[in-house]
């Protein structure tokens, strides 16, 4: 009787250590065999055949995916990619641009209808960006992908007075934030998450019905003052992405308790603002 014969997809060596090379591994393994959620992973000595690696490299690695939960692994049974595998993960802690979030994680990400125009600000835009009404703004707008598919719609509106119209047309191809990081020194966001129902050009743009849900992440991004380099609007097509947020225990909790054990509160957080970007009312 044959051996049953293991691929071989032995990994090149680079500077990340060796349980996330094969992390990466295993996710490239996975999209070229065209797996799905609920398919099952090759066992553990079957990977460790076709990475070349130890098999404690590959229960870091398979434990790493699993806190990820991007596989499920059972006492006694194969592991099993989730509903998540082919689903991005958004850090809101960390600012980076969506291409270098795809490459860690795994997915292919695109843009595509690219338009870029200048126009004069308009009174909420000059609000946002603190610029006098009429200011010269330049507006981008795309679509980026998830595989091939519409996963976000996003709005940017960028002063003059940050950047200029005519290095924004000659050098932006995919990534504001990417743009801006060359341009400026881009230190941080403020940023809030909303959701709204599509209006009829928002729907045809993202490949949904009006009136679906959106997820709408609203940004302005700051250099080291307090005058914003560009105010961008992320329209985010729910259940094709997941925001993951690192929420610390405040000092209040640090108090001793009152008479029923409970903390005492500091105080009471104040709402964010809300703003309807341009062409999306």
């Amino acid at each position: 009787m044959n051996a049953r014969r293991v691929p071989d997809r032995s990994i090149r060596s680079d500077s990340r250590p060796l349980y996330l090379q094969v992390v990466r591994a295993i996710i490239e393994y996975a999209e070229d065999e065209g797996l799905r959620p609920g398919s099952p992973l090759p066992s553990e000595p079957d990977l460790a055949t076709m990475f070349a690696v130890g098999r404690t490299t590959i229960r870091e690695a398979l434990v790493y995916l699993e806190n990820e939960r991007l596989i499920e692994r059972s006492q006694g049974a194969r592991t099993t990619l989730t509903q998540l595998f082919h689903q991005p993960v958004l850090g809101l802690e960390v600012l980076e641009p969506l291409e270098l979030l795809a490459g860690r994680q795994g997915w292919r990400c695109g843009t595509r209808d690219i338009r870029i125009e200048t126009s004069n600000a308009t009174e909420e835009e000059a609000k946002r960006l603190r610029v006098p009404p009429g200011s010269p703004v330049t507006l981008i707008s795309r679509i980026k992908t998830l595989d091939g598919k519409p996963l976000a719609l996003m709005d940017s509106v960028v002063p003059g007075s940050a950047v200029s119209p005519e290095y924004l047309r000659r050098e932006f191809k995919d990534s504001i934030t990417k743009l801006i990081q060359r341009a400026k020194p881009l230190r941080y966001a403020q940023a809030e998450v909303t959701a709204v129902a599509c209006t009829p050009e928002l729907a045809s743009a993202l490949a949904l019905r009006p009136g679906d849900p959106v997820i709408v992440l609203d940004e302005l991004f700051f250099a080291d003052d307090d005058l914003p380099l560009a105010w961008n609007t992320n329209y985010l097509i729910p259940g094709r992405t997941r925001f993951e947020l690192l929420r610390k225990v405040p000092r209040s909790l640090e108090d001793p308790p009152d008479a029923e054990g409970l903390a005492r509160p500091r105080g009471k957080a104040r709402p964010p603002s809300r703003a309807s970007p341009r062409g999306r009312k």
